[in-house]
């Protein structure tokens, strides 16, 4: 064994350890140096959520056609409404239901020319993580990389992706209503035609769930609900659900500030899963994950109120208080994430022919929850929903010029009043934003 000074090859490995301390220095100095004379530019991105739907498991409900097919060589196109303006966007793709990977062969977006067809010229090809094709693992949601295409409120972007392998076997994430119609290809990659060959129409959101834009400056509102907040009730095709009204009017005063993003889904409750997550379930994905959001709207309960009678599950029955607790775990969390919250008091369900929604022991529970949410201070701000559209001769029913005629969901009109009861100062005020007059 050799003394430590006298090993074969020490001073050898001093003189290389040595070097290498030196060229490190040097290193280290000539970056500190560049640091300070010339520092590379730093870009922060501020994205902010400009549409997007609450997605579920396509099985896990019997009413919708078509929502568990299958898909192998062809292309889906499907059109959404975007909320705010922004030059960069980017597109979000979920596979969060899928039990194995979801094969995305290519992806487009274009500013949409009605119908199935695009605006070539405003056409661009998704890339994620520079990548055209993308295998997206079970469980999992994906982002584009951003691709400049300047967009508007009100504007209609047309989403297209082609799907290689089969889906079949596989559970399909989606969310059930679309709204607006989308578009199935005949067979091939027909993500970037103009004019796109149409085999069936859809009817539901499958595989996207988001548009981010980039927005410095702006802020995201969710509203937050079950069907009465997607669009039930409303002219399909044409934006009428209450949180695309309050978009219009946020924007027809201050267009660019604000984004409203539907996040209802039909027959979701607060409590309890049934279609889709219940919201204290999905709360955390459909809430505090979007970027920008500043405001949530929480207007939910009558689900949980009416379902267990319905739906012959009394195991699931609750009481005002289960409800009032529910909304307090989501108020304190959403201040905990430094947000606004309002709250909608429940809209009237007199009438409605489904049973335990048209029951006195329903509405006493219904007024206990509406007299919490307009006295006990909890949120930052109430929105009268019920009083907005509500029976004035028979306050337990809708008032008939808003009833869609099954005497739960509002029609346009309904809709519209809803939205027309908001205070837009509300959210100006917690901007630090002075709201100015209405354009003529």
């Amino acid at each position: 064994m050799y003394p430590l000074q006298h090993r074969p090859g020490h001073s050898a490995s001093r003189r290389r350890i040595a070097l290498a301390v030196c060229v490190l220095t040097l290193g280290l100095a000539d970056l500190a140096a560049s640091s300070t004379t010339n520092p590379p530019p730093v870009r922060i991105a501020r994205w902010v959520r400009s549409w997007g739907a609450a997605i579920m498991a396509a099985q896990s409900f019997d009413d919708y056609p078509g929502l568990a097919r299958v898909y192998h060589d062809v292309t889906l196109r499907q059109l959404v409404v975007t909320t705010a303006s922004g030059r960069n966007l980017r597109i979000w793709l979920s596979n969060e239901y899928g039990s194995r990977p979801l094969l995305i062969g290519r992806a487009h977006v274009a500013r949409s020319r009605g119908g199935p067809s695009i605006d070539a010229g405003a056409d661009r090809e998704l890339r994620f993580s520079g990548h055209t094709s993308v295998s997206i693992p079970p469980g999992v949601a994906l982002v584009s990389d951003p691709v400049d295409l300047e967009t508007a409120p009100g504007a209609i972007l047309s989403i297209s992706i082609y799907l290689p392998g089969s889906t079949e076997g596989d559970v399909a994430t989606v969310h059930e209503e679309g709204w607006r119609t989308g578009y199935v290809s005949t067979a091939g990659d027909h993500a970037a035609a103009a004019t796109f060959p149409v085999d069936a129409e859809l009817h539901s959101y499958f595989y996207l769930s988001a548009v981010d834009v980039e927005a410095a400056g702006a802020a995201a509102i969710v509203a937050l609900g079950d069907s009465i907040t997607d669009g039930t009730g409303s002219t399909a095709g044409t934006d009428r659900a209450w949180p695309n009204d309050l978009a219009r009017r946020l924007n027809a005063v201050l267009a660019g500030r604000f984004a409203v993003i539907n996040m209802g889904i039909g027959s979701n409750r607060v409590l309890h899963s049934l279609t889709g997550p219940s919201t204290l379930q999905r709360v955390d994905r459909d809430v505090f994950a979007v970027p920008g959001v500043r405001f949530v709207i929480v207007f939910e309960g009558i689900n949980d109120i009416g379902d267990a009678e319905w739906l012959a599950r009394p195991e699931e029955d609750i009481s005002a208080d289960d409800l009032i607790g529910a909304f307090r775990q989501l108020i304190d969390r959403a201040h905990e994430h430094s947000m606004v919250v309002l709250g909608g008091t429940l809209t009237p369900t007199g009438g409605c022919q489904d049973a335990g929604f048209n029951s006195p022991i329903s509405e006493a529970k219904r007024v206990a929850v509406n007299a919490w949410i307009r006295d006990s201070g909890a949120f930052d701000a109430v929105l009268d929903f019920d009083r907005a559209i509500r029976d004035p001769a028979n306050p337990v029913r809708l008032n008939p010029d808003y009833d869609s005629g099954d005497h739960l969901h509002p029609n346009d009109a309904g809709y519209q009043a809803m939205a027309d009861a908001i205070d837009l100062s509300v959210f100006q005020r917690n901007l630090g934003t002075d709201l100015p007059k209405p354009r003529k």
